[in-house]
This record gives structure tokens, sequence and C-alpha cells, in this order.
């Protein structure tokens, strides 16, 4: 008989784990709660009414165990854990333990074999949430990145994506994209270099060698007086075609100028109207964290923790995660749909630099990144 116990029971504790981790992570990352069954069985000696409160007790004693593990390997970000955060930052750990000892307790029955079983929760997004547990607040909120900016060189700066200097403190510097690699190789050092170097010599020298003869003509003419008579006509012909000259570059320049934009901003304007955004990952290996960064292509953070209203992040989360555009209801009925060209150590999704120029565009335009109306498929 208690061979046979024994075997139930394992039978049910496997099914339990399979249940818990299949469940759990649409929880965590879809504005739901995080839940999970304590198991417990009273002592063998034990009868009646001390036996199902023993076997109660571990049940208890289980459900917070699983609760811990859950909450401890939650991703906040692309780098941290909460169980990190809690080693690195005393309040965040006084703040979770607190949350986890007040778990509510959403059903509990005793079974026919001598089992207990308890159910319990932790929501979290909301009030008394780990969102609330895991996230400060930020008094002054970040602009929006420029959507032409998205196009120039970018060098990495360590970007807190709590508040509590979360990235600051454990992200490494190293680039993941292949693109973001090549520029950071590469282009800063000539974005430094090469503006300093042409600005100056073209400025500087143009000016000053026509200055010179000006000057060297000017004392030569005075020394003959007969001479200068005749010679005001002429100079002033000869200097009116000289401008002429500098025209012709000029004119070069100022049509020039309006193909960059054109190329950045296609259309010049947003399309707006639009409710949301979903930003397909799949293939990619997203991974759900509660402070997910979209990047551009250039490696530039375009929607992050920084750029947002704490109390929306705690009470929505910053995005949902869906396997197909019909669980994509956050993004609204009109949603602008993108895909993601990367994933940054598999967190943050990466945009090429149009789709990352129209993000912001339409975001300017209709604001649903302000509401935190992303979705990532994935």
């Amino acid at each position: 008989m208690h061979i046979v116990k024994s075997f139930a029971l394992a039978v049910l504790m496997l099914a339990l784990a399979v249940c818990t981790t299949g469940t759990s992570e649409a929880a965590q990352w879809d504005g739901g709660k995080i839940r999970v069954e304590g198991l417990g069985i009273a002592p063998a000696d034990a009868r009646g009414t001390q036996a199902e409160a023993l076997a109660r007790r571990a049940a208890l004693s289980d459900a917070y165990r699983q609760l811990a593990e859950q909450i401890n390997g939650v991703n906040v970000d692309a780098t941290t854990t909460v169980e990190s955060m809690m080693l690195m930052n005393t309040t965040v750990r006084t703040h979770v333990t607190a949350l986890i000892k007040g778990a509510q307790i959403i059903d509990e029955s005793a079974r026919r074999d001598g089992s207990y079983v308890v159910t319990m929760e932790i929501p979290v997004y909301g009030s008394g949430s780990l969102a609330s547990s895991v996230f400060t607040r930020i008094e002054t909120r970040a602009a929006w990145a420029a959507p032409e900016s998205v196009y120039a060189p970018y060098t990495p700066v360590p970007y807190d994506t709590t508040g509590y200097g979360t990235y600051e403190r454990t992200q490494s510097q190293t680039p993941s994209s292949p693109i973001l690699q090549a520029a950071m190789g590469a282009t800063p050092s000539a974005a430094v270099t090469t503006p300093a170097a042409q600005t100056p010599p073209a400025v500087t020298t143009t000016p000053t060698r026509p200055a010179h003869p000006a000057a060297t003509v000017a004392p030569t003419m005075p020394a003959a007086p007969v001479v200068t008579p005749a010679a005001p006509t002429t100079p002033p012909a000869a200097m009116t075609v000289t401008p002429a000259a500098p025209l012709t570059p000029a004119a070069p320049t100022a049509s020039a100028a309006p193909v960059t934009p054109a190329e950045i901003v296609p259309t010049g304007s947003a399309v707006g109207g639009y409710t949301g955004v979903i930003i397909d990952c799949t293939g990619l290996g997203l991974r759900p964290a509660m402070s997910p960064v979209i990047k551009a292509e250039n490696g530039q953070p375009i929607y992050g923790y920084k750029n947002l209203d704490v109390d929306k992040v705690v009470a929505n989360g910053m995005a949902s995660y869906a396997h197909s555009d019909a669980e994509a209801t956050r993004a609204g009925a009109n949603p602008l749909r993108l895909r993601a060209v990367s994933v940054d150590r598999n967190a943050n999704p990466v945009l090429s630099a149009g789709d990352a120029n129209r993000l912001l565009l339409e975001n300017s335009a209709s604001g649903f990144l302000d509401a935190t109306n992303v979705v990532f498929i994935r």
C-alpha cells in the first residue's frame, strides 16, 4: 500500500512540475499572476485532524518554495534576474521577501489519500505586485529619440532599466549586432575625427587664402598712382566674377541637402491612427523580460523604461508576449506591424533603421508607446 501511495505521489509531483512550468511564463508576461500548487503529506504516524494540519503546513511550505524559485528566475532585463537584483539591492530583497510572505491563497483542499494541496499566487503587475518591487520611480522621463537619429552612429552607454541602475552594474558593453559591431569598430572614431578634420580646414583655408591675395593686391595698387584709376574698374569686374565661382559649389550643396531627408523619411510625416505596435521576433530566440528595450540597428535604445511613466509600467508592464497576432490584443485594433532584424541578448528586439524611424514617427503622432501598447511575437 505504501508503495502504491509513493508511486501516486511521484506522479502527482511530476504533473505539478509540468503544469507549473508550462503556465508560469504566460502568467508572468501577459499581465497575469505567478501561480503555484504546493503539495503536502502528513507523517505516516499522524492521524485525523493532526495529520491534515501537518499536511497543510507541508503544502504551504512547498508552495512558498516554488514561488521563490519562480520569482528568482524572472528576467528583469537582458542580463538581470530578480534573484541577482536581490543580491545587489537590499531594498529589492526586502520588498520581494515581503511579497512572497504575503502571497494569496487561492484554493486549498485535503485529498482522500491524505495529501493536502494549496494553490497560491502573486501578481506580476498592479498594486502589491512583483513589478512594484522591481521598478522604482524616475522623476524625469527621458525624451523619445529623434526619428532621424537612428541613422547616425551611436556609442552605447549604460542604460538603467529599472531605476536601480541594473544595466549599469551588470551589462558589458559588447555589441551583439554585426552592424553595431562594425559601427563601434570604425564609425565612432571616424564620426568624431572626420567632422573635426574636415570642417576647420574647409572653413579656415578658403577664406584665408583669398584674404591674403586681396591684402597683397591692395597695397600694390596704391603703390602705382597712375594705374590706380584704370585699375578700379578692372578689379571690380574680377571681384564680381570671383563671387560667382563660389556660388557654383554652393549650388550642389543646397541640392544635396534635400536628398538626405528624403532618404531618411520617405513620406516626411507619420500616417497616424495606429493603436499600438506588434514586433515579430519569431525564430530569433526572444526571451520574456519585465524591462525589455527596443533598439535601432545602430544600437540606440528607442523604447525603454526611462521613456515611460512608472505607474503605467507597474500597472501593465512594458510589453506583452504572444505567439500570434490573434493573441496580440494589447496592440489594439489598428497596430503597426514590424519585423525585428535581430534580438539583442535574447531580450531586446532590434529594428532596422527604416522601421525604427517609422516607429518613432508614428508614436509622435499617436502616442501608443507612451501607453505601452507593445506586443512581441515570439
